[in-house]
């Protein structure tokens, strides 16, 4: 009896193991909670990075809010989006997240420690103020992010 307990214990353990890379690979790498884009430019910026990821394994979301909590940074905001969704493998902590606040017009892009190796703040917060915002000034969101994504992935290869 107690070696069947035992084996019982054990593949339910066994069964709860969770891959972290697995886990945001069931997730969906676009997540517009606040309606920046229409469904076929999600399916392209989608099709961007999950083509990236098989390339290199560096996994990136966009994630889209409404507004930033009160008391948070969108920096701050955006890493612990990161984490609770497991953007980036546990091994090479390869994660990469875009925060985007329509309504307190934040923006944010939290790095993996492997990530921020490469994609330093100086280097984020460039490509935010000179890709991506002058676009968004436009109402551009699409092609704000899609040019953020590109300026990203040309320089973590």
């Amino acid at each position: 009896m107690k070696k069947l307990i035992f084996l019982f214990g054990f593949l339910v353990l066994i069964s709860c193991k969770k891959n972290t890379k697995e886990a945001f690979v069931n997730q969906v790498v676009i997540q517009d909670n606040s309606d920046f884009f229409t469904k076929t430019e999600e399916q392209k910026l989608s099709e961007k990075i999950i083509n990236y990821e098989k390339l290199s394994t560096n996994q990136i979301c966009v994630y889209t809010i409404d507004s930033v909590p009160n008391n948070e940074t969108a920096l701050y905001h955006a890493s612990n989006l990161a984490n609770s969704l497991g953007v980036g493998t546990k091994e090479k902590n390869n994660g990469l997240l875009i925060l985007i606040s329509r309504y307190d017009r934040k923006m944010a892009i939290a790095t993996g420690y492997g990530t921020e190796k490469i994609i330093t703040d100086p280097i984020a917060k460039t490509i935010i103020e000179q890709t991506i915002v002058p676009r968004f000034k436009d109402s551009l969101y699409f092609e704000g992010i899609n040019n953020g994504l590109d300026s990203i992935i040309k320089k973590w290869k």
